[in-house]
């Protein structure tokens, strides 16, 4: 699949990242257009909050990019044939999930990207409200249309969480691990959340909105009595991470770790899944509005069910649903 033609301002911030000086009549020729024309973006991107010097004799120089996810920046970074390819991006919306859900039921391709500065009703699972300071942390979704039946669904999760664990140890280099079913967490304390929904027609997946939050360049506040501690890369690595550059990272090495399941099946997501496991081989407590469960938790099984060896020796297995998991 071919990627989408550039826009003309995607080009000039090439260009502009790639030379310390670059002519109006350099970038007019790369273009094919007029300096008057090139001006004209330039001044756009300027309105954006891009700093971008110019100098006569010697051309444009940029100085400094704003911390905000614009497509024109994502694009920019990405090495991918689908996923990031579409992007909307909001300053402020209700929830990226929701935008998603709704492109997606209108036929949005597959790894349609939706980022958002500021939710306002984000929630993870069980509808939690997912609290997040704008432009502070990474707040996305994204659109698949995987060729697997309901009972597979689960796999979105463990596909994001897996890729999720591997940009954050190659963007800021700290060790983090899932906790079943959509956390990610650094030692004891929540880092990130996934929140994938679905649609089916009617014995395979129509769509998939995969929904992530991670917490970024913010301090997560103590939590209620009786919630998870949270913690972000802020406070785990002591400097601000790159939000663009994580994103992007997560991106390509989810798209590529989504081709594999196409070649392979969900089974390497399962093998995946277990190298970044928190529970498998620990003790846990599962509960529900009505009784609660302890034992050992032994993986999941093909349909991401958690795996549990009670006390007495016999075998239980959960599906996410309405259950809550505690170390």
């Amino acid at each position: 699949m071919k990627k989408s033609v550039r826009h003309p301002k995607e080009i000039i911030l090439r260009a502009l990242t790639q030379s310390d000086f670059i002519s109006g009549e350099v970038l007019a020729k790369k273009l094919g257009m007029t300096r008057p024309a090139v001006w004209k973006y330039i001044s756009q991107l300027k309105e954006r909050g891009f700093s971008i010097e110019s100098l006569q004799g010697k051309g444009y120089r940029l100085k400094a990019v704003p911390d905000i996810l614009y497509p024109d920046l994502i694009r920019q970074e990405i090495n991918t044939c689908k996923f990031g390819q579409k992007i909307y991006h909001f300053l402020r919306t209700d929830s990226t999930n929701l935008q998603a859900r709704a492109l997606a039921a209108e036929g949005a391709l597959e790894g349609t990207l939706v980022v958002a500065e500021y939710q306002e009703k984000g929630k993870g699972r069980l509808n939690r409200l997912w609290q997040s300071p704008s432009g502070k942390n990474l707040l996305f979704s994204l659109v698949l249309r995987p060729e697997w039946p309901p009972q597979q669904a689960f796999y979105g999760t463990v596909l994001a969480s897996v890729s999720l664990c591997r940009a954050i140890q190659e963007i800021a280099g700290i060790e983090v691990g899932i906790k079943w079913p959509n956390d990610i967490y650094a030692g004891e304390k929540k880092m990130a959340g996934i929140l994938t929904e679905f649609a089916t027609d009617p014995d395979l997946l129509d769509y998939m909105i995969v929904g992530i939050g991670i917490n970024c360049n913010w301090g997560p506040p103590k939590p209620l009595p009786g919630g998870q501690p949270a913690t972000s890369l802020l406070k785990e690595t002591g400097q601000k991470i790159s939000r663009l550059k994580l994103l992007t990272c997560f991106l390509t090495l989810a798209e590529s770790l989504y081709e594999k399941t196409k070649i392979e099946g969900v089974g390497c997501l399962r093998k995946e899944w277990d190298r970044y496991s928190l529970v498998n081989d620990r003790r846990v407590t599962i509960s529900n509005n009505q009784n609660t469960w302890s034992g050992i938790a032994r993986g999941i099984d093909e349909h991401g069910a958690l795996i549990l060896c009670l006390d007495n020796g016999r075998e239980e297995k959960f599906l996410t649903g309405d259950v809550h998991l505690r170390f």
